[in-house]
């Protein structure tokens, strides 16, 4: 090969491609607008500016308004009271109470003795009048006490939590609406307790575990020997409440189950004997229960004692308090009656204990009633506790 074949051999050969020709150029007024085929089309939109009752509101019903991170003390004080207008001093002066004016005087209700009706004498004077109420005998110190202040953060804490919203104060219209017609009610502490404290101790049927029991409670000092059991029950259909004490006499260490004494009959409290720590031989006559674990064998126990309900007539009042059939198909009793029996067994009794400092004071046991001791809680309570 000669010389110019190999000169021609290295030079960068052209693409023998033919170019793409450029668009024609369009007029400027019926061009269409370049888009980008990544980014979607955006309009700059600018805010209406907002009124100043618009700001206002937002400032007092929204839960992110600036008055939730201020301090109030900075600012709502004298100092920024005496920079508003004149008219704004006074505007503010009608909506603040009587006593954060230096020239107020307690009041009395018209019959009452001290009560002044002629203006003679040293008898304490009426509240004078609203138009009293200016900038000029407005205490400074209504700003920095604690009444004020302490107000002023419960409505922080209530803007905060969206309770002055529009929803909340919809809210609360519905409720007052339902409250007045008896279709709604506040929810009563039982019922939230229950509602809240359920799941540990009942189980998706609605029957209690076999598990949680006096014994239970036993074993894990909750229950210990020397507590009083204040029992009552009221039964409004017979007209009888019954009321029963019964001292635990010792808690097996194997078991855990427990020895009660009690009082026979109707009578309530134990014998004095028994009250206190150094109690021996009881002059008086006095029952046992042994071997209880269930509180509702010793509720059957002490209503036997006592004589005045029957067990029938236990079972028809925990019927009626149990929604739906009390029995099965079968005639055995449900579990929901089941449930609702001990439930209420639980909640009939409670715990009385000594404190650490009065257990060994003898004397002042023998002066005070079951035994200085004092009330813990109820057997309902304690389970929730284990």
């Amino acid at each position: 090969m000669d010389g110019t074949s190999d000169a021609a051999s290295t030079r960068p050969r052209r693409s023998a491609r033919t170019p793409a020709k450029p668009h024609a150029k369009t007029p400027a007024s019926t061009a269409p607008p370049p888009e980008s085929p990544t980014r979607p089309k955006q309009k700059a939109r600018e805010a209406a500016p907002k009124s100043s009752a618009e700001k206002l509101e937002y400032l007092l019903t929204n839960s992110k308004s600036k008055l939730t991170r201020v301090e109030v003390a900075e600012v709502i004080n004298y100092p920024n009271f005496l920079d508003l207008p004149e008219e704004v001093q006074n505007r503010l002066c009608t909506l603040l109470p009587s006593t954060a004016f230096s020239t107020f005087s307690p009041s009395v209700c018209p019959t009452h003795p001290d009560h002044d009706a002629t203006g003679d004498g040293d008898q304490m004077q009426v509240d004078y009048a609203p138009d009293d109420r200016t900038p000029a005998t407005l205490d400074p110190s209504v700003f920095t006490s604690p009444f004020f202040l302490s107000a002023a953060h419960t409505f922080q804490d209530h803007l905060f939590s969206s309770w002055m919203g529009k929803k909340a104060a919809d809210d609360l219209a519905k409720f007052e609406v339902g409250a007045r017609s008896g279709a709604m009610h506040v929810d009563w502490k039982d019922e939230v307790w229950e509602r809240e404290h359920q799941r540990p101790f009942v189980n998706a049927k609605g029957k209690q575990p076999q598990s949680v029991d006096m014994a239970t409670l036993a074993k894990g000092g909750l229950l210990q020997a020397g507590d009083i059991l204040a029992y009552k029950r009221c039964f409004p259909g017979l007209r009888v409440t019954v009321e029963k004490d019964v001292l635990i006499e010792s808690v097996d260490q194997q078991t855990n189950s427990l020895v009660f004494l009690l009082a026979p009959g109707e009578q309530k409290a134990l014998p004095r004997d028994l009250l206190h720590r150094d109690a021996g031989q009881c002059a008086e006559k006095v029952l046992t229960i042994e071997d209880v674990a269930d509180p509702v064998a010793l509720e059957r126990g002490i209503l036997d004692v006592d004589g005045r309900v029957r067990s029938g007539d236990k079972y028809a009042q925990d019927a009626a308090a149990c929604i739906g059939s009390p029995t099965s198909a079968s005639g055995a009793v449900s579990d929901e009656l089941r449930a609702v029996i001990a439930v209420r067994a639980w909640k009939a009794f409670t715990v009385w204990r000594w404190r650490e400092e009065v257990r060994e004071q003898t004397e002042l046991q023998r002066a005070q009633d079951r035994g200085g001791r004092e009330r813990v809680a109820t057997l309902f309570y304690l389970r929730g506790v284990k």
